[in-house]
């Protein structure tokens, strides 16, 4: 069992919902993409859980996937994509990529794969993480609080 696949199951006894697993074709269009917009590719970690699952959803927390995921409209969640165009050029996110968000905090990784807690307001970063896994765990968990 790999880290992702544990991670998925741990956060799945508390009540995650995940969406459909991602073609590699799907994440090549993503990573094109986030190329585009100049902001930092998918890292490995990413990778691995979009191919388990396209996206996570943990009561306010949620791992924005590469397709928009459509709840009971009009609840959307809305892509990676999506998220970076438009929160992106707000703040100090320059060379970060935005991956999830909670009621409290967005969570962005940047070129190296290193994961970021930045503040819900002006998106200054406030932790630093060194397992991205760990990162994903915050995003959901604090959600559900």
């Amino acid at each position: 069992m790999t880290i992702c696949t544990e991670f998925l199951k741990s956060i799945h006894t508390r009540g995650a919902t995940f969406t459909s697993p991602v073609p590699t074709q799907q994440l090549s269009l993503t990573n094109a993409a986030l190329q585009r917009g100049r902001y930092a590719m998918l890292p490995d970690f990413l990778i691995q859980l979009y191919t388990n699952t396209g996206g996570v959803n943990l009561g306010s927390g949620y791992i924005f996937g590469p397709n928009d995921v459509i709840y009971t409209p009009p609840f959307v969640i809305p892509s990676i994509i999506k998220v970076n165009n438009d929160v992106g050029p707000l703040g100090k996110t320059a060379g970060k990529t935005i991956f999830g968000r909670n009621d409290l905090f967005w969570f962005a990784y940047d070129a190296f794969g290193i994961c970021y807690m930045l503040d819900n307001l002006t998106l200054k970063a406030i932790r630093k993480y060194d397992d991205p896994f760990k990162a994903l765990n915050d995003c959901l968990i604090a959600g559900k609080l």
